[in-house]
């Protein structure tokens, strides 16, 4: 196993350039999820016009836009808060979680992390495998604990 060391990632002002580029590489990981048309749609853009210059350009959307991509993905923006050593935002209300579902996804993941770790190392190209498959299990998880909240609260 490689040593885990933490890290504090400064928070420091980011260039233009620097925040194009993480737009660009989170909105393009929620188009390649959804498709440029579905993602358009869930965030209200109303055509794929705000996305494609967001991919391909130094054009950065406005605010509104930056946000309102939340609503059709809730980590469209991951790239974006990594950046400034933020997680993006959960929503307040997750979504129920299906049990047997998150079940099949959870022990699929273990398995593929298990055989990821059999070289008793995990490599950047392991780490990014792991996480596109852990995030669409953070929600379920949370929605989870959530319901426990709740419960205990009442």
């Amino acid at each position: 196993m490689t040593d885990q060391v933490k890290q504090v990632c400064r928070r420091e002002p980011q260039t233009k350039t620097n925040l194009s580029r993480a737009l660009s590489a989170a909105w393009g990981r929620v188009s390649n999820a959804l498709g440029k048309g579905t993602f358009a749609d869930k965030a209200g853009f109303g055509d794929t016009v705000t996305i494609n210059r967001a991919l391909t350009g130094p054009s950065l959307p406005s605010s509104e836009n930056l946000l309102n991509s939340l609503a059709a993905d809730p980590n469209a923006l991951e790239e974006v808060f990594a950046l400034y050593g933020l997680d993006s935002p959960r929503p307040k209300n997750a979504q129920p979680a299906n049990d047997m579902d998150l079940v099949t996804n959870l022990s699929g993941t273990v398995a593929e992390y298990l055989q990821r770790l059999a070289d008793g190392k995990r490599c950047h190209v392991d780490t990014a495998v792991l996480a596109k498959l852990f995030r669409p299990l953070i929600p379920q998880m949370q929605a989870i604990v959530d319901e426990d909240a709740k419960r205990r609260a009442a």
